[in-house]
């Protein structure tokens, strides 16, 4: 196996004490920066792990690219633009819903669209690539090293859920204890985050093994932020919200399900047909 079983305990080592560290300065002295650094742990622990496995393999004689273990391919660009579209279809379809319900709660109700796109394309293209920086740094460790490496032990679809779950799990520190996701009491947004984002994981690991390569995750990670927290969030008003939309989102969750599936029954159908072949 190219990812032995003490490469991964090294990489998962240093995720936890990186992240307890990183999570520690933000609850407790409210360092900003903190944040950053807590998103580029699991990268810093995949070039770790990275470089480990390429000394490993340096007696063998087996050439050893750091930047190939942690995904750095091109990638062609229908799983880039499927990166930043399919985000935009889970979580808008239930802002939708939910602006239909609640009109009153809709920042641009009555504004016509044309002024609506004027006012928000901008933001909308542009913190993606904002946005990146920082969901770069964790789609290295995640999709970039964490994938391929569990995949080798538990095949494509466990690895899609386990991923998911660590990922989704990874993030609760910060919804416990920080002010990440407010608005609603911790007994139900901690379920909630992990059932939506165990299903995002799913559908950004999906684009990873069609596409071979961590861009399109990297770019719906980044999609995924930006669009929620600097777009439709911030026109939207409401003390429930955060019950039907957002990472906490009933709507949301059914939303990112519903693809989630479609693209495993995929994954399915294709790796059935590649065995056929065989």
């Amino acid at each position: 196996m190219k990812y032995s079983k003490n490469v991964l305990i090294v990489f998962f080592a240093i995720v936890i004490i990186l992240s307890i560290s990183f999570e520690t300065l933000y609850i407790v002295f409210g360092n900003q920066i903190s944040v950053l650094l807590l998103m580029w742990s699991p990268a810093f622990a995949a070039i770790v792990c990275g470089n480990i496995i390429k000394a490993e393999n340096k007696d063998s004689g087996e050439k050893v690219k750091v930047g190939s273990l942690l995904g750095f391919r091109l990638s062609k660009i229908r799983y880039i633009l499927l990166g930043i579209f399919i985000p935009l279809v889970y979580l808008l379809v239930p802002y939708i819903i939910y602006w239909n319900m609640h009109p009153e709660n809709f920042a641009y109700n009555g504004v016509a669209f044309g002024v609506v796109l004027m006012d928000l394309l901008p933001i909308t293209v542009i913190g993606i690539f904002i946005s990146l920086l920082s969901a770069l740094g964790e789609e290295i460790g995640w999709r970039g090293f964490m994938l391929p490496a569990l995949c080798e032990r538990l095949g494509e679809v466990k690895t899609l859920f386990i991923t998911g779950l660590i990922w989704s799990v990874w993030h609760l520190p910060l919804l416990a204890f920080g002010d990440y996701m407010e608005g609603c009491p911790i007994w139900f947004k901690l379920p909630a985050f992990i059932l939506c984002i165990v299903p995002v994981g799913i559908i950004a690991g999906f684009l990873t093994y069609r596409s071979k390569s961590i861009w399109p995750a990297a770019f719906l990670h980044a999609a995924h932020n930006n669009f929620d927290q600097a777009v439709f969030d911030v026109i939207t008003r409401g003390d429930d919200k955060k019950y039907f939309v957002s990472e906490t989102g009933v709507f949301t969750i059914v939303c990112a399900w519903i693809i989630a599936i479609v693209l495993i029954v995929l994954l399915k159908k294709n790796s059935g047909h590649a065995e056929d072949k065989a």
